[in-house]
């Protein structure tokens, strides 16, 4: 019997298509080490499907194998996500800069979080309009140090840090309208 060596073609965390479990959190899913549909991918990870599609094409324009550093490529009509190579480029490219507001917080639950949140989102939930907010953001070329806002340029959308945020909000509330 002749000595045949086989070609490797896939690593193995590319060998099976595996089966997605819509269970996972986002932590259970970036620590796997298979091969997913993105469709179902961008589910768990709240991503916008076109901007990772976008960003992949982008990648492969530039020379680069979106498969290789991103951990994405079209396959005949399929978007394909790798994820032993995804994962880490999610953590450091797409990672939402900004949390969602719950639907059910109030203003006072709102203002206890941790995190950068839209502007718009967070006006929802006090007495205070976007407008109102954003005026005095940009009165003062020091409101993100002193306010915890500024205009995000990636974003083109005004976000608050609520560490800084929430207690310039306690003290308007409570009367203190000095810059």
């Amino acid at each position: 019997m002749a000595d045949t060596k086989v070609e490797k073609i896939f690593e193995q965390d590319e060998m099976i298509l595996s089966e997605f479990d819509k269970s996972w959190t986002p932590r259970e899913l970036l620590s796997k080490e298979e091969i997913f549909f993105l469709k179902d991918v961008v589910k768990v990870l709240n991503l916008d499907i076109n901007k990772v599609k976008k960003k992949a094409k982008e990648m492969e324009n530039n020379g680069k194998a979106s498969w290789e550093h991103m951990g994405t490529r079209k396959i005949w009509s399929h978007w394909m996500v790798r994820m032993k190579v995804f994962a880490p480029y999610y953590k450091k490219h797409l990672i939402p800069k900004v949390k969602p507001v719950d639907p059910n917080w109030d203003g006072n639950e709102l203002l206890g979080q941790k995190g950068k949140f839209l502007l718009t989102e967070v006006c929802k939930k006090l007495p205070f309009t976007s407008h109102q907010i954003r005026y005095q953001a940009n009165k003062n070329k020091n409101a993100r140090s002193e306010f915890g806002m500024w205009k995000d340029k990636d974003l083109n959308a005004f976000v608050v840090d609520m560490e800084k945020f929430s207690p310039w909000i306690k003290r308007l509330w409570a009367g203190d309208f000095r810059n």
